[in-house]
Parts: structure tokens; C-alpha cells; sequence
């Protein structure tokens, strides 16, 4: 079983909205899709934890850019790198975002 054990969020751009952009993140990425009652397709969905490492990291990372991209207007996906340990299927990314300008 994969389990997404936290995803960690950093900014490459300096603005003074970057802070609540990643608190922004943060809940996002911390919410099982399914949970907000009033919404939800808010949060990440948890449909690909029996996958094998490879399908869950690419189904993942898919939902990841796409509920940035709902959620989060204000911040773009530049990168999602893996610190997974598959001995355990614990699956760890970090998700490297730039901040959008209007």
C-alpha cells in the first residue's frame, strides 16, 4: 500500500503573498479529497494508494498540478521531486512552486 505520508512545499519566488500562498498549499495538500462538505473535490485524492510506486507517483503528481491549478491561481507547479522510501511505500513529494503574477 503507498501512503502519502506529507508533502512538503516550497517557493522559488520571493513576493509578499508567499506565505499565505503556501499556508494556502498547505491545506490544500493536507485535505483527503472527499472531506469539505460543501466542496468535495477539495484536497488530494487518495484513489491511487493500492498502485503500484510508479502509477501512484504519476497519479499523484497529476493531481497535484491539477488542484494547484483549480485551487491555487496564484501558484504554479515548477517541479515535484520524491523522497520515497519503497521499502515502507511511503510516498513523499515536494512540491516546488512559483508564484503567478496578474
Amino acid at each position: 500500500m503507498n501512503i502519502i505520508k506529507e508533502v512538503e512545499i516550497s517557493c522559488e519566488t520571493a513576493s509578499d503573498i508567499k506565505e499565505d500562498v503556501l499556508r494556502c498549499l498547505s491545506v490544500l495538500f493536507g485535505t483527503r479529497a472527499g472531506e469539505q462538505a460543501l466542496n468535495r473535490d477539495f484536497g488530494l485524492s487518495w484513489d491511487m494508494l493500492d498502485k503500484p510506486v510508479d502509477t501512484a507517483k504519476a497519479l499523484l503528481e497529476n493531481e497535484i498540478v491539477t488542484k494547484v491549478r483549480k485551487y491555487e491561481p496564484r501558484a504554479k507547479v515548477i517541479q515535484i521531486l520524491w523522497n520515497d522510501e519503497a521499502h515502507s511505500g511511503e510516498l513523499k513529494p515536494k512540491v516546488v512552486v512559483g508564484l503567478v503574477e496578474n
